[in-house]
This record gives C-alpha cells, structure tokens and sequence, in this order.
C-alpha cells in the first residue's frame, strides 16, 4: 500500500507539473478514469454486503439513528444539488458577478502545487468510490 500512496503523488505531481491545455494532461486524465472505472468493476464484484437499490439503508452506521441519516443525505442532496445548480445559472447568466465553480477552481489549478493536489485529491476520491466502502469477504 505505501508503495501505491507514493506511485500515485508521483504520478499527482507529473499531472500538476502539465499544462491545463496539454494533451499529456488531457490523455493521462482519460487513462485513471478508465482506470478507475475497472478497478470498480473488478474490486468491487460481489464484495457488496447488498444490492444497488437497497445501498442507501446498508449504509447507515449502526450508531446513527434512522432520521438523523435521512437528514444527513437530505443535507448533503440539497448541497449537491445546490452546487449544480449555481454552475448551472453562473453558465446561463455568463456575469462576473456570479462566477462558475471552474472559475474558482482555475485560480487554485492555475499553480503546479495546486494542480497536483487538485488531481490527488481526484484520485483518492476515485480509489475510494471504487474500493473504498466495501467488505473484504466475497
């Protein structure tokens, strides 16, 4: 496992050290999201403890109440759902005075530092969606 930790905030570091527009960056992109995608695919098969629609109710930790989960997804649906939306009319409205979330992420990726952490961040958000969550029995 630390040998994955370093091989991938090398390869974080290689993206940052890219430029946005170039086509390295673009290609090594395309490649973790269909890297990602197979290990999905391959780490997860039958490793979860219960179907698709019923995901949701499994989830809940044992020490959280039922309603306080549901708040919790609400909070988080509503926030999501937010974000979405304000991209969505910053993109329709085109003002300065309400800027897109690409706009203030383009000022952190802007950097090498920033870019690197951006695209690691990315990737463990991947790893973790992909293999993160599951059981280890099968």
């Amino acid at each position: 496992m630390p040998v994955a930790v370093v091989l991938l905030t090398a390869f974080a570091w290689w993206e940052g050290a890219r430029s946005r527009d170039s086509a390295a960056a673009h290609d090594s992109v395309a490649a973790m999201v269909v890297a990602v995608a197979v290990a999905a695919v391959v780490l997860g098969r039958g490793r979860q403890r219960v179907g698709s629609a019923d995901w949701l109710a499994a989830a809940r930790p044992r020490h959280v109440s039922r309603s306080r989960y549901e708040v919790g997804v609400a909070v988080w649906t509503v926030l999501l759902g937010a974000v979405v939306a304000w991209d969505l009319v910053s993109f329709i409205v085109q003002a300065h005075a309400l800027p897109t979330l690409s706009y203030w992420i383009g000022h952190v990726i802007r950097y090498r530092l920033g870019r690197a952490v951006v695209f690691a961040l990315w990737l463990g958000l991947g790893l973790y969606l992909a293999a993160g969550w599951r059981t280890e029995e099968r």
